[in-house]
């Protein structure tokens, strides 16, 4: 009897074992999908923050300032980068993920329960700011910390693919803000404050989340770093050391940063101001151009890992300049189907650039200048051109008086991002 209980439990310990990988990754997959979603609700209520928090002007003008408040959160963001990595790099993976966590729900919090402009005047804009500075402080712990923690547990037979799947699962977060934001503010919600539920959602999404995140283990590969007793360089020796691949991870998250931001959050904007006949539909086909490039990523990532990562990125490249040629050419002769078509292919274009990004990244940089390399590169190129091109959207569109601009901007990032690419596949 002894032998066959002994049996039973060897018999259970794989399946222990598996179970346990398997909620570490969905551990590290919920938090990013939790601070996507708490991030992205600015992003997708732009136009309902610009009315609330600033002072009525032309929809424009409001917009811009409510994409200047958007762009400030990125700032903030290499700061999170040099604390977190820190962290990350000198005591661990997981517990960078646990502190980012508790930081980005709270500010997203108290976003929903702001008095609005009409109440307290430039109080509320002030403290609008203050929010999406934090916003971004820890948010730039989270995504590159998943990203590193997911790609280092499942090693290299799935590298690109666990990149990938890190992205998508921003994506899924991306998703739940705009559908949580068309719902709440559709007709079927007309109290004046529907607008503030999808911002007070985050404290219960971010419960589960960190009932979850308890099963996070350390990666193998920054075990075996900790027993080899590696050095671990302050951010001064490291950008002296590492400057020149720091300044490729710049260029590379700026431009695969813009194709996002012009591609995916702008799009919902930008249709109805080229195209009014889109106004009405715009809720319902921005959660399309969003579902479509989150099921492109994991596509790209697998392609990448079974194929070569360097024929997916060529055609990524490709995609994206016929995407950007059908889409001039729907605007201007105004072909409703065309216009739709070409929106859809350009988020599937430049899915591989977001998706396989950290993968490519990561073996740049040895394991304990990981996090630093790829959070600090991230965060900086995000803060100097990701963060601003929606801003840089509007006021090239005001400024030179052309609705095209925006998609020259993203065509621009999108040689950028490719050409980086290439440059660090050398490096390798």
């Amino acid at each position: 009897m002894e032998d066959k209980n002994r049996a039973s439990i060897q018999q259970q310990k794989p399946f222990k074992k598996s179970s346990l990988q398997k909620n570490k990754v969905v551990a590290a997959f919920l938090g990013t999908i939790i601070e996507y979603y708490d991030y992205s609700l600015y992003g997708f209520s732009a136009g309902i923050l610009a009315s609330k928090f600033f002072i009525k002007t032309d929809k424009l003008t409001s917009l811009l300032y409510s994409f200047a408040v958007y762009s400030l959160a990125y700032f903030s963001k290499p700061f999170g980068a040099l604390f977190f990595s820190k962290i990350g790099d000198k005591y661990g993976r997981k517990i960078s993920l646990r502190l980012s966590l508790l930081g980005i729900a709270f500010p997203t919090l108290i976003i929903g329960l702001l008095p609005e402009y009409k109440m307290i005047g430039i109080l509320s804009t002030i403290l609008l700011i203050l929010c999406r500075i934090c916003q971004g402080f820890f948010i730039a712990g989270e995504y590159d910390g998943a990203a590193i923690y997911v790609i280092e547990h499942l090693g290299n037979k799935f590298h690109y693919t666990a990149s990938a799947l890190t992205r998508a699962a921003g994506v899924i977060g991306l998703l739940l803000g705009i559908l949580a934001v068309n719902s709440f503010n559709s007709s079927l919600f007309t109290f004046s404050w529907n607008w503030r539920i999808p911002f007070l959602l985050s404290v219960p999404f971010a419960l589960i989340t960190i009932y979850y995140r308890r099963y996070l283990e350390e990666t193998p590969d920054y075990k075996e770093s900790i027993k080899k007793n590696k050095k671990i360089l302050g951010i001064l020796d490291f950008v002296k050391k590492q400057w020149r691949n720091l300044l490729k991870v710049i260029l590379l998250a700026g431009g695969f940063g813009v194709t996002y931001q012009g591609s995916i959050v702008f799009m919902k904007q930008f249709l109805p101001i080229v195209f009014p006949e889109f106004k009405n539909i715009m809720p319902s086909f921005s959660l399309l151009i969003v579902l479509s490039f989150g099921i492109a990523m994991p596509f790209s990532g697998l392609l990448a890992d079974y194929f070569n990562r360097n024929v997916v990125i060529r055609f990524s490249l490709y995609l994206t300049f016929i995407s950007i040629i059908l889409l001039i050419f729907g605007i201007n002769y105004k072909i409703i189907n065309l216009t739709l078509i070409s929106v859809i292919m350009l988020a599937i274009s430049v899915a591989p650039f977001n998706a396989l990004a950290h993968g490519i990244i990561i073996k740049v940089f040895p394991v304990t200048e990981r996090y630093k390399g790829i959070s600090f590169g991230h965060t900086v190129g995000s803060m100097l051109m990701s963060g601003t091109a929606n801003y840089i959207f509007i006021a090239g569109m005001k400024f030179f008086n052309f609705n095209y601009f925006p998609i020259l901007y993203i065509t621009l990032f999108s040689i950028v991002a490719f050409f980086m690419i290439e440059n660090l596949n050398k490096t390798n």
